[in-house]
């Protein structure tokens, strides 16, 4: 009960600061728009004049709406993106505001804090899911299937190994003191390994080895096949289930790598160095 007073705590102080500093509203309405349409543009552009060679991609994925396809993993995406920036930078914003050291110090369990401060950053993200679903609909035409039961239920198992990796982030940010280098490189290594505009099998099998060890590629795997196929979580249940043992294991690794740096920083005093 403790530790869940700390998190609501944490995510009281996120929402006030939320509900304060409104400029984020511009970016939620204009990113879903505008991230996808150069992925679909170079494919329409590489599908043919007549759109002739939309069939090759329809023989490789088993989608016949490539842009749907494209639509789908950039929703993903960028949803993992937002939450992982939260977890990597929460911390360090709280160093440069000069509040980390005080709540370093309150008797609590310190993953509690990261937690709780990126809870508020976790409903603005689905919030972003519910307006991209709106505007790919209205923009591009796309008809998204399954119910929201299960929409849910894909986004909760990827959370997971958000979490996780966000946790490593946040962790490396303590040591470091550096957040954006971090995220940068590890939202790139999603962008290019876990196929948000291309099927994984057209890289290289080295390539594809990494695409593997990430959690998000079967979640991408899994929302795809229920939003644009119309398949029961049970169909997709193999994609579900890879996406939920390794974000399982993204998320047990960052509780370890938090607890092993946290320690660190504190016995070496660098908690508000810069």
């Amino acid at each position: 009960m403790k530790r869940f007073k700390v998190i609501m705590a944490m995510g009281k102080k996120g929402l006030i600061e939320l509900v304060r500093y409104r400029d984020w509203i511009i970016g939620l309405i204009i990113w879903p728009a505008v991230f996808p349409l150069i992925y679909i543009l170079n494919a329409i552009v590489l599908s043919g004049k007549d759109g002739s060679f939309a069939g090759n991609f329809m023989k490789i994925t088993g989608y016949s709406d490539f842009k749907g396809y494209i639509l789908i993993g950039s929703l993903v995406y960028m949803w993992v993106n937002m939450t992982l920036w939260s977890f990597g930078s929460f911390l360090r914003i709280e160093q440069k505001k000069g509040t980390l050291e005080s709540l370093w110090i309150c008797p609590i369990n310190k993953f509690d804090i990261m937690i709780g401060g990126s809870v508020i950053t976790v409903i603005r993200s689905f919030l972003y899911i519910v307006i991209s679903i709106l505007e790919y609909k209205v923009l591009y035409g796309l008809e998204i299937k399954g119910n929201l039961l299960q929409w849910i239920v894909i986004f909760a198992v990827i959370l997971i190994g958000v979490i996780g990796i966000g946790s490593i982030l946040a962790s490396l940010v303590l040591w470091l003191k550096e957040a954006n280098v971090a995220v940068h490189i590890v939202r790139g290594i999603v962008m290019v390994f876990a196929g948000i505009s291309f099927p994984i099998i057209v890289m290289p099998k080295s390539m594809q080895v990494i695409s593997k060890s990430l959690s998000f590629t079967f979640g991408i795997e899994a929302a795809r096949s229920v939003m644009l196929n119309g398949n029961s979580l049970i169909d997709s249940g193999k994609s579900l289930m890879l996406c939920l043992i390794l974000g399982v294991i993204y998320f047990i690794i960052g509780r370890l790598i938090f607890w092993v740096l946290e320690r660190k920083v504190r016995e070496d005093g660098s908690l508000s160095r810069f």
